[in-house]
Formats: C-alpha cells, sequence, structure tokens
C-alpha cells in the first residue's frame, strides 16, 4: 500500500492519524477537564494568571504583550514568566518607557524569570527595531497578515522561534497554530507521533500539519498540562503538580499503531510507542 505524501521534514511518516489525535484529546480531557489548565478565551498563559483571567481585560492584551510574555516564559515555569511579565509592567507601565530604560534595570524588573541579560537584550532588539522602522512601538499592524507572513515578520527578531510565533499565533491571534513546547516534544517522541530523533522545530513542521485545526488547542493545552502533572510523562518521572489521576495513555488501543504497517510487522518505532502505551 502506498503511503501518503504530506508537506514536511517527514512526508512519509503517517502519525498521529486524525483518529489518535481525538483519541488522546479525549482521553486526556477526561482527566485533567476541557484545555487542562488552560481556559478560554485564549490568552497569553504567560501573561494572566488562571484565576484572574478576566475577558474584557484578555481583550487589551497586544500582540507585543503576548510577544514579550512569551520571550520572558522561555526556559523558566509559566508562574516565574507571569511574576516577570507583572514586574516589568509596574516598574515601566508602557512599551515606550521599557525602551526608554537602562538596559541594567529591565534586567532587575525580569530577573526573577531568569536569563534576564538575555531577555533584556531581546526585548530591547526589538522595541528599538519597531521604532526605527515604524516609528511608533506597536505590532498590531501584524493582525492583517496571514498566519505565514506573521512567522515571516516575527522570527526575524532574535529570540524568536518558532514555538514563541506559534504561541502568539494560537493563544493571542486565535491561528489554527501546535506549537511544540517542551512537553508536547517530549509526549510526541513517546507517543510515535514523530520520528525518535525528530527536534523541536521538526516536530512542530510535522504535528502543525498533521493535527486537525479545530483540536489544535485543545490537544496542545492537555499535552502540556498532562506533562506537568502525570509522574509517568513527566521529565524525569517527576511531576510539577499533583497528579489528576492515574494516567489514561497506559494501555489505550494501540491498534492504530499496527495498522499503520501495511505488511503486519511493527518497525522498532512502533514497537518503543507500544511499550509507552503498555506502560
Amino acid at each position: 500500500m502506498a503511503v501518503m505524501q504530506l508537506e514536511g521534514p517527514y512526508p512519509t511518516f503517517a502519525r498521529p492519524s486524525v483518529e489518535e489525535c481525538w483519541e488522546v484529546r479525549n482521553r486526556l480531557h477526561s482527566l485533567h477537564g476541557l484545555g487542562g489548565e488552560y481556559v478560554r478565551p485564549r490568552s497569553c498563559p504567560t501573561i494572566d494568571p488562571i484565576a484572574m483571567r478576566d475577558p474584557e481585560e484578555v481583550k487589551r492584551h497586544t500582540v507585543l504583550d503576548s510577544l514579550i510574555g512569551t520571550i520572558l516564559s522561555q526556559n523558566t515555569t509559566d508562574n516565574n514568566s507571569r511574576r516577570a511579565f507583572a514586574s516589568l509592567k509596574t516598574a515601566f507601565p508602557t512599551w515606550e518607557e521599557v525602551q526608554k530604560a537602562d538596559l541594567n534595570a529591565v534586567e532587575d524588573a525580569i530577573r526573577c524569570g531568569g536569563l534576564a541579560q538575555i531577555k533584556a537584550a531581546r526585548i530591547a532588539n526589538i522595541l528599538n527595531t519597531l521604532l526605527e522602522e515604524r516609528g511608533s512601538i506597536c505590532l498590531e499592524y501584524v493582525r492583517n497578515m496571514t498566519s505565514d507572513q506573521i512567522k515571516a515578520e516575527l522570527s526575524r527578531f532574535k529570540g524568536v522561534g518558532p514555538k514563541t510565533v506559534a504561541c502568539v499565533l494560537m493563544f493571542h491571534l486565535e491561528h489554527n497554530e501546535f506549537p511544540v513546547d517542551t512537553h508536547v516534544h517530549r509526549l510526541s517522541k513517546m507517543l510515535g507521533w514523530v520520528p525518535p530523533n525528530a527536534d523541536r522545530e521538526k516536530a512542530y513542521l510535522h504535528l502543525n500539519k498533521r493535527v486537525p485545526n479545530d483540536i489544535k488547542f485543545d490537544l496542545h493545552c492537555l499535552l502540556v498540562t498532562h506533562g506537568k502533572r502525570c509522574p509517568r510523562c513527566a521529565k524525569g518521572g517527576r511531576a510539577q503538580t499533583t497528579p489528576d489521576g492515574p494516567c489514561p495513555l497506559v494501555n489505550w488501543s494501540f491498534k492504530a499503531v499496527q495498522e499503520n504497517d501495511s505488511k503486519g510487522s511493527i518497525s522498532l518505532l512502533d514497537q518503543n510507542a507500544i511499550k509507552f502505551l503498555e506502560g
């Protein structure tokens, strides 16, 4: 049987199927609830504390808020990035004030988020570039662009990679994107949804093509939540929070894995996925 050709780094890699995506989404939803620890409307989770997420307040966030909030989330927890964003906005309420501020003062304001020197320099570069090129510190113009145009526009800034851009697109601009963070990357490998050697960027390019648009938001958020809360699926087996219950991915039917092999044999990749699924 011929394998369907798809765009992306793994054009003949036929997983995950639409059915698999829905099955994993539904199983995780049964454990963690809709969206896990993330709730709609689609705000930036690195800016808005969940308990204080007001729909009207979310609407007032700008694209630049979301981008810088996501930069602050790099290599740290959501709680730390929220603290860093709140501290920065308390010290400098507008981006114009941040742009004019001494870089050391900006570093001090975001220090609680980690990597303050690197992140402050990246923020300064974005603000200075916008002011020089457009005469104002604003990114609202990207709202009129396509997803591909937004990716090209934002990724030109140093330190803004595919995951950061995808988060801005999905959480803030409500585009159909599937960001791949460390949790999604780890779980997608465990499930056999990407080749074992796939890095995060290639995993994103592959999964963004294969995950159905109507569940990209839910599945991303649920995988992140599960990757934090499940001792079996967390990095090093150390959950960040109290588990919500037994892992629903253990012993779920792996017929889709077996059916993927048209010759009836199971590849090494599928054997690894079955080992994970069987627990």
